[in-house]
């Protein structure tokens, strides 16, 4: 039998068709399937990247981005730190700097060596002055000069004539002279005579001193040892005319200048320690005692501190 026309025979037909699609598990894998397989497969391997790669990195970076915030904090404490230290130091030397001012108007030691020799000149200077003005002639002596040290004219004159054969009665009647500059062994100040605040801070050095002078020259010692560089405290002054020299008597000097005798004491205060070395910061508070907790019974109360007051006894 032959073909004709457009037939094709029956067993000729699957010679055109392709291949079959694959299976697995039971499943046709076609075209559509092995699409979605694909994007799942893509998208379990960029979970697996994400979570085995990616994760732990961010992880890592956001550790590393905390550790550097923390260290950045810690720096910037630490110059804050450093910067309110530096400000503690700068007010501590301008304390410092002050408490040298303040201890600088106290004396020392070298301080009292020093106040013998200022009286001495001083005493030295007066003398050699009116020494000068009774050999001098009065008419190279003018009046400004006998006033500064408490002379006039007529009593020059008057102790002239009365001891014309006498100069050393006449050098004598206006000689001053130091009798005494006994310094006494050091004292700390506790009694508070200077303010509760500094007992225990100053030593007082004491120095009795007697002298004899005419009233300006007594005036300008006093004066002077008032402008010396440390602080000196005069107590304690007395003072009377003095005997006459021999040769001399009462009735004699009426009408002239005299010389005074002046005992007075000069407290010159040191301090304890060194002005440049500030001072130990104070105890903190015993363990197991807050601020404000009563001490146990028995216990003194703490020096300076007042009684405690006295609890009434209960009404029967």
């Amino acid at each position: 039998m032959t073909a004709s026309g457009d037939f094709i025979p029956v067993e000729d037909q699957g010679l055109d068709q392709g291949p079959p699609n694959p299976t697995a598990f039971g499943i046709e894998l076609t075209p559509k399937v092995q699409g979605i397989l694909i994007a799942l497969l893509g998208l379990l391997g960029a979970y697996l990247l994400y979570n085995y790669l990616v994760r732990p990195v961010q992880a890592q970076k956001q550790e590393l981005e905390n550790q550097v915030a923390q260290k950045q904090a810690q720096v910037q404490q630490q110059q804050a730190q450093l910067e309110q230290v530096a400000q503690l130091e700068a007010e501590l030397a301008t304390a410092l700097d002050q408490r040298v001012g303040v201890y600088e108007l106290l004396g020392d030691q070298r301080s009292l060596d020093t106040l013998l020799l200022d009286i001495n000149q001083q005493i030295e200077n007066s003398n050699a002055a009116i020494e000068n003005v009774l050999r001098a002639d009065f008419a190279n002596t003018s009046e400004a000069q006998l006033t500064a040290l408490g002379l006039n004219r007529q009593q020059i004159t008057q102790v002239r004539n009365l001891y014309a054969s006498d100069p050393v009665v006449q050098r004598l009647l206006y000689t001053s002279e130091l009798f005494g500059f006994n310094p006494a062994q050091p004292v700390v100040v506790s009694d508070g005579s200077f303010g509760d605040q500094l007992n225990g801070k100053l030593q007082r050095y004491s120095v009795d001193v007697s002298m004899q002078a005419l009233y300006p020259q007594t005036l300008s010692i006093l004066r002077n040892i008032e402008r010396l560089e440390p602080l000196v405290i005069i107590r304690d002054f007395r003072q009377q005319p003095a005997e006459p020299p021999a040769g001399a008597s009462e009735e004699d000097l009426r009408g002239i200048s005299r010389l005074l005798q002046s005992q007075f004491t000069l407290d010159v205060l040191v301090p304890t320690s060194d002005p440049t070395v500030p001072p130990p910061p104070p105890a903190p508070p015993a363990e197991g005692t807050p601020e404000g907790t009563p001490p146990a019974e028995g216990t003194p109360p703490p020096e300076g501190a007042p009684p405690p007051a006295e609890v009434p006894p209960p009404a029967q």
